[in-house]
């Protein structure tokens, strides 16, 4: 089959052919079109089925490509030429090509990664499994040009930054800055600021694009430069980074070595790092960290099956809590009726607790908000859910089972339960942190046993204390 001819940026910066103008789309138009393709693959009109995603953002083509079943995937990629698909994969965000690298055959993407900018390329080899990316690697051609940010770990700030960035010396003038950038090819490193250094290189200050525009060419750059707020070393975590990109609004972090400017981290890598790091903490939560929808089922099954299995042995301890109240139960069975109710609303309340005191840790919002203070505010508030779950599921089981006894025994063991579950929601996730224990791994899985357990315990404690009042 010949491969489709490729679309590539002329050297204006626009495309040619059929798509030059692709326009955004929403996701259930991305999600039709998909559906759309499958059918025409699988009619075997692999050529109508590229004719229609041509057309398409680049972004939306490689989430497309990369949700397709692998023989479907197989087809569409036969069809590309590897310029078309270095061209997708330069025009994408790192995360999502990295999405799409994985599911490429080594041999096609060593020819892609020979075509797109270097840190685009890293970003993509890093997702790879490490097998594919050696294989990846000893099938380039000519090795990237990124020696330097080669031998930094992956998740650091030297692994997300560039080499090559646009500097003026602090003495020099606006059109020496405007020079710099145009050494710059035009399919080099975006950056948002010219940055300005003095004689041993070392960091000084920045001046903006917007600002640089806006003066004369003889103006002198220390008129112009302001202050860097935030610096990083190449052994700075990229979730730091990504805390600093969010907490400061920055589109840019610059590299410093001992003062020295060392390379510049871009706003789409900082905007990767931080989805990346945004996602782990979610994933963490259900305890699904690293895996991905598309990932191998032998993945995923080592990523789930240890929780899985520890949550299995929570479940019996709250079984065990259960079988001490035996003879109560014998005497009263409705009560049996009864246990999820308890059991499931604290667990929902302090799932929503802890979720929220999770990403408070995150993303930095608990600076000056002490423990106590916390703690006091989620026990109030599980003081007031339990007062309005307890009535009304007194109510419901008196009108239901027609036992008054019955219901004051629901609704006291509810308003207890949201009491505490208040409190274990937000001091399970703080005091896992003053322990140095990531509160988003384990958290969850303590939080749902306590709820498990102490809901009942109240419940079938106060229904044994009040036995003669329910029978």
């Amino acid at each position: 089959m010949t491969p489709a001819a490729p679309f590539v940026p002329d050297g204006s910066g626009n495309l040619r052919g059929e798509m030059s103008q692709p326009q955004a789309i929403s996701l259930d138009e991305v999600a039709a079109i998909a559906d759309e393709i499958q059918e025409l693959i699988d009619a075997g009109e692999e050529r109508s089925a590229w004719n229609l995603i041509r057309k398409l953002h680049p972004a939306d083509m490689g989430s497309i490509i990369a949700g397709l079943p692998r023989t479907s995937r197989d087809a569409m990629i036969r069809i590309m030429s590897p310029e078309t698909v270095a061209w997708m994969l330069r025009q994408m965000n790192p995360i999502q090509a990295g999405r799409v690298g994985r599911r490429l055959g080594s041999r096609l993407l060593s020819s892609v990664l020979s075509q797109i900018q270097p840190q685009q390329a890293l970003a993509t080899l890093r997702r790879l499994p490490v097998r594919r990316a050696r294989r990846v690697t000893e099938l380039l051609e000519q090795p990237l040009a990124t020696e330097e940010i080669l031998a930094h770990a992956p998740g650091t700030a030297g692994a997300l930054m560039v080499s090559r960035f646009p500097t003026v010396m602090r003495d020099g003038r606006v059109e020496e800055a405007r020079d710099s950038l145009k050494a710059l090819d035009r399919q080099g490193p975006k950056s948002t600021h010219v940055l300005v250094t003095d004689d041993g290189g070392n960091l000084v200050g920045q001046i903006s694009m917007i600002e640089l525009a806006l003066v004369e060419d003889a103006t002198p750059v220390s008129a112009i430069a302001t202050p860097v707020v935030a610096t990083v070393t190449k052994d700075t975590p990229a979730e730091e980074c990504a805390r600093l990109e969010r907490h400061y609004n920055l589109t840019q972090l610059s590299v410093i070595e001992r003062g020295r400017l060392i390379g510049v981290i871009l706003a789409e890598s900082l905007l990767g790092a931080t989805v990346e790091h945004d996602t782990r903490q979610m994933q963490q939560v259900a305890n699904v960290a690293g895996e991905g929808v598309d990932a191998p089922l032998s993945s995923s099954i080592r990523i789930r099956l240890p929780w899985l299995t520890l949550n299995l042995a929570t479940t019996f301890l709250a079984a065990a809590t259960v079988s001490l109240f035996e003879s109560t139960l014998a005497q009263v069975v409705v009560l049996a009726a009864f246990l999820p109710v308890v059991a499931g609303q604290g667990g929902i309340g302090g799932t929503q607790t802890l979720t929220l005191i999770v990403r408070a840790i995150a993303l930095g919002e608990l600076v000056g908000i002490s423990a106590r203070r916390l703690l006091t505010r989620e026990a109030v508030l599980g003081l007031v859910h339990g007062v309005w779950l307890g009535v009304l599921v007194a109510a419901i089981a008196i009108l239901w089972k027609q036992n008054v006894g019955l219901g004051i025994v629901l609704g006291l063991a509810m308003l207890g339960n949201m009491l505490i579950v208040g409190s274990v929601g937000a001091g399970v996730p703080l005091f896992l942190r003053r322990i140095g224990l990531d509160p988003a791994v384990a958290s969850a899985v303590i939080v749902t046993t306590v709820t498990d357990v102490f809901g009942f315990l109240l419940f079938l404690g106060i229904a044994s204390a009040a036995i003669n009042l329910i029978r």
